[in-house]
């Protein structure tokens, strides 16, 4: 309501049928946490606000200036002082790039990072093993794991499946043998071998 208010300050004694609910409605809208909205008035004259928020799947951490959310849809959100949502954190020079964008579907860079994310929140597995990706400038990733030490080299975020898939061998094969604490980098980029040092 709170919104409705900043958009029409008069709107409190004011007939439905002298509000302008679409031009309302566009102001709402401009505030990027929401997806959409509806205002209508129900029969006994009450003004009736249907909001649906944007869920935040990623967090843009900067040293030298402030967070930001990444939505489902690509849209790079403010934080909010309400609430905070625990998501995979983004990191690195390309990152910074990102919220300039104001939307991450509008560069191929900013696609493939949103592919990345959605493949590591839809496993269960991922969604709790990964805690941060920095992405540096040339758009290689490094994903820094919330369990183990080790710095993973996953590159350039493409054949994403496939680099999980090495790296879960990794995982189930090679840390219960030598040891969770042996390796402090391991390599995805080349195809078909795990670096690790």
């Amino acid at each position: 309501m709170r919104l409705v208010q900043l958009s029409n300050p008069h709107i409190k004694g004011t007939a439905i049928t002298d509000l302008d609910l679409k031009g309302i409605e566009r102001k709402i809208k401009y505030d990027n946490h929401i997806f959409d909205a509806e205002l209508f008035g129900d029969l006994k004259g009450n003004l009736v606000v249907n909001v649906e928020l944007r869920r935040p799947i990623a967090r843009i951490v900067q040293n030298d200036g402030k967070d930001h959310y990444i939505a489902e849809d690509g849209t790079v959100m403010t934080i909010s002082e309400k609430y905070a949502s625990r998501v995979i954190l983004l990191s690195g020079p390309s990152a910074l790039k990102l919220v300039k964008d104001g939307n991450l579907n509008r560069s191929e860079e900013g696609k493939a990072i949103m592919e990345m994310i959605r493949f590591v929140n839809e496993s269960p597995f991922w969604k709790a093993q990964v805690a941060q990706l920095d992405i540096a400038e040339n758009g290689k990733v490094l994903l820094y794991p919330q369990v183990t030490g080790q710095e993973v080299e996953f590159g350039k975020p493409e054949n994403i499946e496939e680099k999980f898939k090495k790296l879960m061998i990794f995982y189930k094969e090679i840390l219960p043998r030598k040891g969770w604490t042996r390796y402090e980098r391991v390599n995805l980029e080349y195809e078909g071998q795990v670096i690790a040092e």
